[in-house]
């Protein structure tokens, strides 16, 4: 019969993002004493601006915090936790909420400095560049660029999209693809943006279409305001730490704007006064068959897992949530291959779930010509369907809802596939 697994036990995490460095914390709190955090940077490095912590009924984290005791560390950082959302096609308002309940808005970096600052100072090691994995019955040896090995007795990969570990563990499992979509992210600090407010505009062109989301968030260092262009593409783009844009990249998108008579003044400021331009190509995995290593000894988290275009917001969280979910399973004092077969059942569903809606939203909000003009007439009505009933606490409207909701979206993406056989199609090129 197989042992439980003993919270003495040796367990890595390899990577220190949000993630990892969540899991650090859920098993420090479930009272684990032996695990280390692997990161191959000298220091924390973020990519990105800001992060919503959503509440649950919302698919976020939020609840995670509050269980870690973080959530007031957060929140005296982004004490913003209510947004007016608005959304807008063209020169046209399509939905306006008042006073809703999005979570505070952090800074990715200042999110990780506050999940660092909770573990034990010896837990994370910087510098640690994985070389290789090699799984046994009984544990797991890695190795690492200049030599060092170290053996645990479970491996956690949450080392994001361009995962050391996945390949290793899964070599026939497909790598990461390509979504088609290309994201421009401008950041600047200082207040540009109406305060409060969410902003989202969809611009239809006639033969392509992008989309501008653009809030606030903040940092340690006081509040930063973020503009995000996204458009198709053909043309494949690095999604690396360091794949620069220029203004030049973003400036057509407001001319085209200008031309719609839609580009308000405080974006063409913030994009004007941004630091830096971030251009990411946007990818994906398909479902793996399994998160669970052949030998039972390693397991996906995050990205490393279930990497997904960024459109619903959820990537991150998904990642935490992932995270309380695996320490969970591995307090209860079970064998660990039911503890890795459990936090599958509970995660792996859900986040598919997400991949799907976040690819789908990108169509959604970069569609054009007559989906685009279908998709202004139900925004309302698929908001409604969402906070009304997909939100619902209630079991009956949550599947009414969903009913409703994929009814709208198969209408979208019929009307894409008439335009796509006899209508004009062009992608921007992402140059």
């Amino acid at each position: 019969m197989e042992q439980a697994f003993s919270k003495s036990s040796r367990v890595a995490i390899v990577g220190g993002g949000v993630g990892g460095l969540t899991l650090a914390n859920a098993l420090q709190q479930q009272g684990f004493k032996n695990v280390s955090v692997f990161e191959q940077w000298a220091t924390v490095k973020a990519r990105g601006g800001h992060i919503s912590c959503r509440p649950a009924d919302q698919g976020g984290a939020l609840g995670v915090l509050d269980r870690l005791g973080l959530r007031k560390e957060v929140e005296a950082v982004a004490q913003r936790t209510h947004w007016t959302i608005l959304q807008m096609f063209n020169a046209r308002q399509n939905v306006r909420v008042e006073n809703y309940f999005l979570g505070p808005r952090i800074m990715r970096e200042a999110l990780q400095q506050i999940l660092l600052g909770g573990v034990n100072p010896e837990t994370l090691r910087f510098g640690m560049c994985l070389r290789d994995i090699c799984e046994h019955r009984d544990g797991v040896e890695l190795r690492f660029d200049g030599g060092d090995a170290e053996r645990f007795d479970l491996v956690v990969a949450a080392d994001g999209i361009n995962s050391v570990v996945a390949p290793r563990l899964f070599p026939h499992e497909s790598s990461k693809a390509f979504s088609g979509f290309v994201c421009y992210v401008c950041v600047a600090q200082g207040e540009f943006v109406p305060d409060g407010t969410f902003f989202e505009q969809h611009v239809d062109c006639g033969d392509h279409g992008f989309c501008i989301r653009s809030t606030s968030g903040f940092g340690f260092d006081g509040r930063w305001d973020l503009a995000a262009f996204v458009v198709r593409s053909d043309t494949p783009v690095p999604n690396s730490w360091d794949s620069e844009g220029t203004k030049g990249h973003v400036r057509p998108f407001l001319a085209a704007m200008e031309a719609r008579g839609c580009r308000p003044q405080w974006l063409a400021d913030l994009v004007e006064s941004s630091e830096r331009v971030w251009r990411w190509g946007i990818y994906e995995h398909a479902p793996k068959r399994t998160w669970i290593s052949p030998g039972g000894r390693a397991v996906l988290l995050g990205d490393a897992a279930h990497a997904m275009a960024p459109f619903m917001g959820l990537g991150a969280q998904a990642a935490m949530l992932d995270a309380e979910a695996l320490a969970e399973e591995l307090a209860r004092g079970q064998p660990l291959a039911e503890s890795l077969r459990a936090y599958e059942g509970r995660r792996k569903g859900p986040c598919e779930e997400i991949v799907s809606r976040a690819n789908y939203e990108g169509r959604a909000i970069t569609s054009f010509g007559v989906a685009a003009r279908y998709l202004q007439s139900a925004r309302v009505l698929m908001h409604r369907v969402q906070v009304g009933l997909v939100q619902s606490p209630r079991p009956l409207l949550r599947g009414v809802g969903g009913l409703l909701h994929r009814a709208l979206v198969l209408g979208h993406l019929g009307l894409e596939q008439l335009s796509f056989f006899f209508g004009p199609q062009r992608r921007l090129k992402a140059e």
